[in-house]
């Protein structure tokens, strides 16, 4: 009782409490209808078989009571006083339980006022002894504890597969594309969709349907039973139920409001009568407002119509097939913005997933072509589609990543074509000359694809060799054919960036630009390769002399839509565009010093770059940005230490001339030298006495042998005797016996 109040107990408490007390109310309510039903089972007994004495019989009366005999109960006396007994009984309970609760109401209280007076403290001090008392928890117990606090892993739903997702958008754009074409067909789009219907709260959802009901409403018009207007209603019915089913029931409460006026006015039909006209005008009126705001809405409706469907004719479809040629892929994607074709792209990849069909395969392969060709198409267009060409490299590279081998055999046939190209070019003019602008960004689009720092790749490869025929084969004529050729240079730069594979061409391409950009070429200390020569027409196509296009200059990067463009400039442009050029060559020769750092020969290889630049270049004149980049690139140059060492011949005692001078030997012995230090003759003697010592350790080991040898010889001797003695006895009796048995035969044969 002191630990909680009737508020604060538990809750099994509270719950065992509230179990006991119907338990002992049921209890009690059936012991009291068992001894009822004990009473008037004795009751009938006694009638039945105690001959209706005791039905007929009253009981006799006590001491205390009248002596008069009473009238025996009927059975529904006593379950009515079973029922005021059990009511009694609870009503008892009830004040038992409320006084009860009174008192523990009263006890809460008095054991709040006096709480405050038993809390007692313990003191800080014994506090800390029991804290230092209690044992620390191990690591162990810790790690348990939170691990026990730590989120359970929920379940995750299992990763599907490329098929599954593939098939999975395929439905999605085929259910946009069916409501597009629902929309530009000026279907609505709530059209096929199923209404709810209205389900009663008793409905079992047993698929049970009730017959129709078809009873008509009893209703009056103009004082006669309405019959056959109920009928045109009945089938007007059906054409309005998409209507009837949007109101609801408020149109069934309408109607039914309608009935009753009619009702009333059948008992009133003087009142019909006097109100006949203006209810007409009235009805006529509203007729004609209605039919004025039904032509606004339908008008207002088909606008919208109609703008449905216009928009849904300027969607894009969500549904392609693949285009069989090239042709039909630019039919597709022309007069449409950038956008809108990364979107076709990826619905026709999508919608012909490999997955869902068996020819998907081969047809996504020969799209990868296509769009390879229109990629280049777009590259010959003046201007070119640069920014267009940028973003069509992502479905192109998803292509490559789903067939690598038809991709690779496309770039390769496009490669080997242009390499074709060049060689019958040179056959027929002597020359060659750089390619156009579509096969640059073929180039460029390659090394986007493939890896280029494998040591061989059946793509980049042929690529690499195409690049340095280039450079090597192709004359620089014009300025477009530099801008060409730099851009082939970035292009092998960015090859190599991670193998670091040594480009000599590159090298002596820019060697070749630096030359054409020096003025009055004196003695050199250089050596050009082909495709530039010394001296000639085109050996100075970068000289600038005008000094004001100098100063006006200032550096920007190349684009490569400037090739197409070139022959319309000024000759300020002309000006400035050479100084661009000279600036990227300098930039060009700064990462190649950075990339083949490393190399031994690194500063033979950059030698002849270095006197162009030190010695040739007229520095001073350019403008200051150009100064900067031609000092940074000299710099980068002169900054990598040498990785080798010169060779030294090796150092070594010089060779003495022969001498004629007679060395005298000291002969102690004829025919024998003595050696003239002491060390020499202690080794001859030691040699002397081992050859001694040998000589008769093998003189020993042959006598061994020898004795060893007669020794088994003697031994073999013995046992041949032996034998041949006993053979020699065994002949001998062998003999006797054959005589004597030759000599008992004659006897028998004279006898």
């Amino acid at each position: 009782m002191f630990g909680y109040t009737e508020r604060e107990k538990p809750a099994w408490q509270l719950q065992f409490i509230y179990d006991y007390d119907v338990s002992r109310n049921v209890r009690a309510f059936c012991k009291s209808f068992c001894e009822c039903l004990l009473m008037i089972s004795a009751e009938l007994t006694a009638a039945h078989f105690g001959g209706g004495g005791g039905l007929l019989r009253r009981k006799a009366p006590s001491g205390e009571q009248d002596k008069e005999e009473e009238k025996p109960k009927s059975r529904k006396e006593l379950i009515e006083e079973l029922i005021a007994k059990s009511k009694r009984e609870k009503r008892e309970r009830q004040t038992q339980r409320e006084n009860a609760l009174e008192l523990t109401e009263k006890l809460d209280t008095d054991w709040k006022e006096i709480q405050t007076l038993l809390s007692h403290k313990t003191p800080k001090s014994e506090r800390k002894d029991k804290d230092e008392d209690k044992p620390k928890p191990d690591e162990y117990d810790m790690i348990v504890r939170e691990l026990g606090f730590e989120m359970k892993a929920q379940p995750s739903d299992r990763l599907k597969t490329e098929e599954e997702l593939a098939k999975e958008e395929q439905e999605r754009l085929q259910k946009l594309e069916a409501d597009r074409l629902h929309r530009m067909h000026g279907k609505d789009e709530h059209e096929n969709k199923k209404k709810p219907k209205h389900m009663s709260a008793d409905d079992l959802a047993d698929g049970f349907i009730l017959d129709k009901d078809d009873r008509r409403l009893l209703s009056y018009k103009d004082g006669k039973i309405n019959v056959g207007n109920e009928e045109k209603e009945g089938g007007n019915e059906e054409e309005s139920e998409s209507e009837e089913e949007s109101e609801g029931e408020p149109t069934r409460e309408d109607g039914e409001e309608a009935i009753v006026e009619e009702d009333d006015a059948t008992d009133s039909p003087s009142d019909l009568e006097s109100d006949m006209g203006s209810e007409e005008e009235v009805t006529a009126d509203e007729d004609q407002k209605k039919k004025h705001k039904g032509n606004e809405n339908k008008l207002q409706s088909e606008k919208e119509q109609n703008a449905k469907i216009e928009a849904a004719k300027s969607e894009l479809p969500y549904t392609f097939t693949v285009p069989e040629s090239c042709e039909k892929l630019k039919s597709l994607l022309f007069g449409r913005i950038i956008e809108e074709q990364l979107v076709i792209l990826e619905r026709i990849q999508k919608c012909n997933h490999p997955s869902l069909a068996v020819g998907n395969k081969a047809k996504l392969e020969k799209l990868f072509g296509f769009l390879l060709e229109y990629i280049g198409e777009l590259a010959t267009v003046e201007p070119p589609e640069l920014k267009m060409i940028d973003k069509l490299v992502l479905p192109l590279y998803s292509l490559c990543q789903m067939f690598p081998e038809a991709a690779s055999n496309s770039v390769k046939f496009v490669l080997q074509d242009a390499a074709h190209d060049m060689e019958e070019m040179i056959e027929v003019k002597g020359r060659a000359t750089f390619p156009k602008l579509d096969m640059l960004i073929y180039l460029k689009i390659t090394a986007i694809l493939f890896p280029t720092s494998d040591f061989w790749h059946p793509v980049v490869t042929p690529a690499f060799v195409y690049m340095s025929q280039l450079l090597t084969k192709c004359q620089v004529m014009t300025l477009q054919d530099v801008v060409k050729g730099l851009f082939v240079c970035c292009l092998f730069l960015e090859y190599v960036s991670l193998s670091q594979r040594f480009i000599p061409e590159l090298i002596n391409f820019l060697l070749g630009i630096l030359h054409i950009a020096v003025p009055q070429k004196r003695t050199q200390g250089y050596t050009l390769v082909h495709p530039f020569r010394s001296g000639g027409k085109n050996s100075e196509l970068l000289l600038v002399c005008d000094k004001k296009n100098m100063e006006t200059w200032q550096k920007q990067n190349l684009p490569l839509s400037i090739v197409t463009r070139l022959k319309e400039s000024s000759k300020t442009e002309m000006n400035h565009f050479r100084l661009s050029c000279l600036a990227v060559c300098l930039d060009l020769i700064k990462k190649c010093a950075s990339l083949y750092g490393s190399l031994s020969s690194f500063h033979e290889i950059m030698l002849p770059i270095r006197v162009l630049l030190t010695e040739h270049i007229p520095v001073s004149e350019y403008p200051k940005q150009l100064q900067e980049l031609h000092q940074n690139a000299l710099k980068e140059i002169e900054d990598k230490e040498k990785h080798y060492m010169p060779l030294v011949c090796e150092k070594k005692k010089p060779v003495p001339l022969k001498l004629y001078t007679p060395k005298i030997v000291k002969v102690l012995e004829f025919g024998r030298k003595q050696g003239g230090s002491k060390e020499e003759q202690e080794r001859r003697r030691l040699i002397h006495k081992h050859k001694r010592e040998f000589k008769g350790a093998v003189r020993e080991i042959r006598k061994d042998n020898q004795f060893l040898a007669r020794m088994q010889l003697s031994e073999i001797m013995e046992r041949d005797s032996d034998r041949k003695r006993k053979v020699k006895h065994l002949f001998n009796s062998l003999a006797t016996q054959e005589g004597e048995w030759k000599a008992m035969k004659r006897k028998k044969f004279k006898n």
